[in-house]
C-alpha cells in the first residue's frame, strides 16, 4: 500500500489531485529505492539461491510490463500525436540524427541511462551536456518517468554482492553515499540535473533499505500494535511532506521509509491484498503520464481524479494481463528457504 500511495504521490506532482502537500514526486521516487532495497534483500534472502535467478527473476518484473507501456506510448506518439511533452514531428527530428537516434533508441529499449537524458540536448553539432533539463532530450523520452527504472536496474546488478556483504560494511557504503550527496548539496552543485539522478548519490537509499531488512529480521514475529502506528505515521509523512523545508525534502520521506519500513513490513507481509496492491504499484506508475497526455489532449482541464481512476483500471488490467505467467516462470526460479545464495566470485551465505 505504501507503494502504491508512492506512485499516485507522483501521479499527484505531474497533476494535482488535492490541495494537500503531498510528497513531490522526485522525493517519492527516492522513497521507492529504500523500499527496493528492502524488498531485493528479502528475496534474496528468502527465495533465490542464485544470483543468475534473481537477475531473471527481476528482468521478468521489470521488463514484460515495461515494453508494454513502452509500445502504447509510442504507438499514441506515431498514430495521433499523443505526448506529455513532445510532438510527432519533433521526435523525428531528433531520429534524424545519428547521435539522437542512437541515445534515444539505447535509453528506450534498454532502461540503462536514460537518467542521461535529462542532462543531453541535441545541437547543431551533436549531443551537448546541459546543466539544466529545460532543452534536454528527457522531454521526448517515450515514458519520461522510466528514468528511476535506469537506476532500479543498477541496484539490482549490486545486490546479490550487497546481500553478503558485513553490516557494518554495507553501513559503510552507505555512509559514503549519503555524505557524498550532502556534499554536493553544501556545494550548491544539487542544482546541477546531472546530480539529481546520479547513482552514487542515491546509493544509501538502497542500501539503508537492506540494512532495514536486517533490522526487521531481528524483531520479534509476531505483529504489534506499534506496527499499525507506523504505517500511519509513514502515511501521514507522504501526505504531509510539501510542508518540509526543500533542503530537507530529499531526507526526511526516505529516513521516514527506513525506519517504519520494517514495522509495516511486520504488519502486512501476510496480508494477499497487500501484496496485490503493491503488484499493481508498478503498472501504475508506468502508464499513468501516458494517461494524463490523453486526457490532456482531448479535455480542456482534465479532473485529476478520472485519470487517477483511469490509470488504476489500466494497472489492474496490466496486472491481470502479465502477473499469472510471469509468477510461473518466477516460480521455477526459486529455491527452498536455507539453501546458500550464491554469487559472482564464488562466495555464498546461507539463505532464510
Amino acid at each position: 500500500m505504501i507503494r502504491l500511495l508512492l506512485a499516485v504521490a507522483v501521479l499527484n506532482s505531474h497533476l494535482p489531485l488535492t490541495d494537500w502537500p503531498v510528497v513531490d514526486g522526485h522525493e517519492a521516487v527516492l522513497a521507492f529505492f529504500a523500499v527496493s532495497g528492502f524488498y531485493m534483500a528479502l528475496v534474496l534472502d528468502s527465495a533465490y539461491g542464485s544470483a543468475r535467478a534473481f537477475y531473471l527473476s527481476r528482468f521478468l518484473t521489470l521488463y514484460p510490463l515495461y515494453v508494454l507501456a513502452l509500445i502504447v506510448s509510442v504507438g499514441l506518439l506515431v498514430s495521433l500525436d499523443i505526448h506529455s511533452m513532445t510532438t510527432f514531428s519533433k521526435m523525428k527530428a531528433i531520429l534524424s540524427d545519428p547521435a539522437g537516434f542512437a541515445v534515444m533508441a539505447w535509453t528506450s529499449l534498454c532502461l540503462v541511462g536514460q537518467e542521461l537524458l535529462f542532462s543531453l540536448s541535441l545541437g547543431p553539432d551533436g549531443l551537448v551536456f546541459v546543466t539544466e533539463s529545460r532543452d534536454a532530450l528527457w522531454k521526448n523520452a517515450p515514458l519520461i518517468q522510466a528514468w528511476s527504472l535506469s537506476l532500479e536496474a543498477v541496484f539490482y546488478a549490486l545486490a546479490p554482492m550487497l546481500a553478503v556483504m558485513r553490516t557494518r560494511t554495507l553501513a559503510a557504503l552507505a555512509g559514503l553515499s549519503l555524505c557524498a550527496k550532502i556534499g554536493v548539496m553544501a556545494l550548491g552543485l544539487s542544482d546541477v540535473v546531472f546530480y539529481r539522478r546520479f547513482f552514487p548519490l542515491e546509493f544509501w537509499l538502497f542500501a539503508c533499505g537492506m540494512l532495514a531488512y536486517r533490522l526487521y529480521k531481528g524483531l520479534p514475529g509476531k505483529s504489534r500494535p506499534l506496527d499499525l502506528l507506523a504505517f500511519g505515521a509513514l502515511a501521514a509523512v507522504i501526505l504531509m511532506a510539501g510542508e518540509i523545508p526543500e533542503s530537507m525534502q530529499p531526507f526526511v520521506l526516505p529516513f521516514a521509509v527506513l525506519f517504519s519500513l520494517p514495522f509495516v513490513f511486520r504488519r502486512f507481509c501476510r496480508s494477499a491484498f497487500d501484496r496485490y496492491v503493491g503488484r499493481i504499484s508498478y503498472p501504475f506508475y508506468l502508464f499513468h503520464f501516458t494517461v494524463i497526455a490523453v486526457f490532456e489532449m482531448y479535455i480542456d482541464e482534465p479532473c485529476g481524479w478520472d485519470i487517477l481512476a483511469v490509470t488504476l483500471v489500466i494497472a489492474v488490467a496490466a496486472n491481470a494481463l502479465f502477473s499469472p505467467g510471469l509468477e510461473r516462470f518466477k516460480r521455477l526460479l526459486r529455491t527452498p528457504a536455507g539453501q546458500p545464495l550464491a554469487v559472482p566470485g564464488g562466495a555464498v551465505r546461507e539463505a532464510g
